[in-house]
């Protein structure tokens, strides 16, 4: 089948995660491999036991048994997060590290938390990534291969993501989003310390670009951004909390900026830059509280219905996953690939045509 590559359509925290430990276990992929710049953002998946799984460092596709996880070598690596989410998880035979990854050390975190610019102005998270990457650039930072602690995971991740994509399927999991991309944003300098695209998730891993076969961008029905920055439509905390739809960061655990709606100019453009062959749209049930675990097709109600329909219209791309709710398997597959009874068929999406699979809860 080849890689599918998970991105974030506007300014992250869209639930990529979630997709990918749903499409690890739907597709009972060989492989998950970690893009993105490092440390700086976190993923969540709420299982049916409402036990929360957070990580910073690896894909959260481990949570198919059966898949194996790597974080690619443009990624940077917390040796002291990899090392604890590794045993935490209990994955450590399942776990490969890019030798060539460089190294986020107590140094880099330091400096960060010291600079006015970085801290008060930008407000980044300060988890020592743009100091690392600084680094890294100059030759100066140390690498995986540098660090004996690492050497049991240290592997070349690019060739086996290669490797397993010509023959199988591998999920590539962006971080961030698109429009905190530090090339490719128009908000500098609030932005991120790399670009976020499916291109740079590509880049990031190594992959051969003929063996893409999917890029699902996942479009968050009500975006949401940390830190400072531009967001359009946005609600007052107040407000979020009235509705019940407040939300906090995973890495900073500050109150994520939530908007009213999707901007339509700013979705055209992400999918512009990151070419969507699927859609996965996420927190359907903040947006409409009525899709509240919905499962199947015909729950999905006349508002969201007519969300996908513009949503499609704007990117050109089906909407195939539709999330409803906190836990992982709250998802209606409209591609058909999580066993539900309901098909919709579309040429587009061969996932359409993979086999089924159980969330094993």
């Amino acid at each position: 089948m080849g890689a599918i590559v998970i991105v974030d359509a506007l300014w992250g925290d869209s639930g990529k995660g979630k997709t990918c430990a749903y499409l690890a276990r739907t597709l009972n992929a060989p492989l998950a491999v970690r893009a993105g710049v490092g440390t700086n953002a976190g993923a969540s998946v709420i299982l049916g036991d409402d036990s929360v799984v957070r990580a910073r460092q690896l894909p959260t596709g481990w949570l198919n048994p059966g898949t194996r996880v790597a974080v690619g070598s443009g990624v940077l690596v917390d040796p002291m997060v990899l090392l604890d989410e590794v045993r935490r998880f209990g994955i450590g035979e399942r776990t490969l590290v890019d030798y060539r990854c460089a190294v986020i050390e107590a140094g880099h975190i330091e400096a960060e938390r010291r600079d006015e610019n970085l801290a008060r102005r930008v407000g980044s998270t300060c988890t020592g990534n743009g100091s690392a990457r600084a680094d890294f650039v100059m030759r100066r930072a140390r690498q995986v291969r540098d660090v004996p602690e690492l050497a049991p995971y240290a592997a070349d991740v690019a060739r086996e993501v290669n490797e397993v994509a010509a023959r199988g399927t591998v999920l590539v999991e962006g971080s961030q989003g698109t429009f905190i991309s530090l090339a490719l944003s128009p908000d500098y300098p609030y932005t991120t310390s790399d670009n976020c695209t499916a291109a740079a998730a590509m880049d990031d891993v190594g992959l051969n670009w003929r063996l893409v076969g999917e890029v699902v961008m996942v479009v968050k029905a009500m975006p949401t951004r940390v830190g400072e920055g531009p967001l359009p439509f946005e609600l007052s905390e107040e407000e979020t909390r009235r509705r019940g739809i407040a939300e906090y960061g995973v890495v900073t655990e500050r109150p994520r900026r939530k908007a009213e709606r999707i901007d339509w100019d700013m979705l055209a453009y992400a999918a512009m830059l990151n070419g969507p062959t699927q859609i996965a749209l996420t927190f359907c049930d903040h947006y409409d509280p009525d899709m509240r675990s919905a499962r199947t097709p015909e729950d999905i109600t006349p508002r969201v219905r007519e969300l996908i329909g513009q949503v499609e219209k704007v990117t050109g791309a089906p909407v195939t996953l539709v999330d409803t709710g906190k836990h992982l398997d709250e998802f209606i597959d409209l591609a058909g690939t999580y066993g539900q009874d309901a098909r919709i068929p579309d040429a587009r999406n061969p996932l359409a045509a993979s086999p089924s699979g159980k969330d094993g809860r």
